[in-house]
């Protein structure tokens, strides 16, 4: 049996949108519609975008099921998302004005959407234990255990891992603030004057450009960090990758050969992959929540 959704991932800088046909008794998929715009970052704007898509296509694809995978702190129950101004351009936002306009809402912080996605359409179900990070404006994080049970927490806010704090330079950072695509961007602006985008650092350190080289391994150095602590945390069978950083292969192969060379449980060391979905991952993930 087949079912069609609305579904919308919201990032900061970029909102994705489309219409999925899930078959999901079979972990099939596939989209009959789709387009990324860029994110206005003021909440009346979105919401004007987001309704406007949903009627547009309620109709044409006969479907009033709507999944939103969302950035920050969500409360999937009550449709909202907190600490939200970086994306939404406001501190608290509802998607409450979906369900009044007659669809069926559901909505997931953006890591976890992403490791749901990973886990029940990428052949991951027998994983005992997956962990995924999305490395890009920010780093999120997700994790299911080897009950297949996604970990929320009290609050639904587990494994925030952008504001893991770290001791660097005599002073205490947050992690996304050297390991992430912002993080990198800033160090670099910091040290030259200069904005660059995170992909144009990377291949100025493939050209020996000292401090764009500098400024990388700094980065691969902690995230390496970060993530031995997140095995020995979680110990999963299977870690994956997704994110724009995701695609600088060399990076993810470099961090985790020093990973597994630092880590002091060495059995346990994890396989690992970079997610082929790509931007399809989250609002696969919040779509499965209907079957669930």
């Amino acid at each position: 049996m087949t079912e069609k959704f609305i579904c919308f991932d919201i990032g900061g800088t970029k909102i994705f949108q489309g219409v999925v046909e899930v078959d999901f008794g079979r972990r099939k998929f596939e989209f009959l519609d789709s387009k990324t715009i860029k994110n206005p970052i003021n909440a009346e704007e979105i919401k004007q975008i987001t309704i406007d898509y949903c009627q547009k296509n309620k109709e044409k694809f006969k479907t009033n099921k709507i999944a939103v995978s969302c950035p920050s702190l969500v409360d999937s129950r009550n449709l909202k998302v907190s600490n939200a101004k970086k994306a939404y351009g406001t501190e608290e936002f509802s998607f409450i004005f979906l369900k009044k306009a007659g669809f069926q809402v559901v909505i997931k912080n953006d890591g976890k959407s992403f490791v749901l996605g990973e886990y029940y359409f990428n052949n991951n179900e027998s994983k005992q234990g997956l962990l995924t990070l999305t490395l890009g404006t920010r780093i999120g994080g997700g994790f299911i255990d080897s009950n297949g049970q996604l970990f929320e927490g009290r609050s639904e806010s587990a494994v925030e891992l952008s504001y893991i704090k770290m001791f660097i330079d005599n002073q205490w950072k947050k992690w996304c603030e050297i390991s992430s695509g912002k993080g990198i961007e800033k160090m670099y602006l910091e040290k030259t004057g200069k904005i660059k985008e995170t992909k144009i650092i990377f291949e100025l350190s493939r050209t020996g450009d000292k401090i764009a080289t500098e400024i990388i391994v700094k980065s691969q150095e902690y995230l390496e960090q970060g993530i031995i602590s997140l095995i020995e945390i979680f110990n999963p069978e299977k870690i994956v990758f997704g994110g724009g950083i995701s695609s600088q292969r060399d990076y993810i192969e470099k961090v985790m050969k020093f990973a597994r060379k630092d880590i002091f449980h060495k059995k346990i060391f994890p396989e690992w992959s970079i997610s082929e979905l790509k931007e399809e991952t989250n609002v696969l993930g919040v779509c499965a929540l209907y079957y669930i």
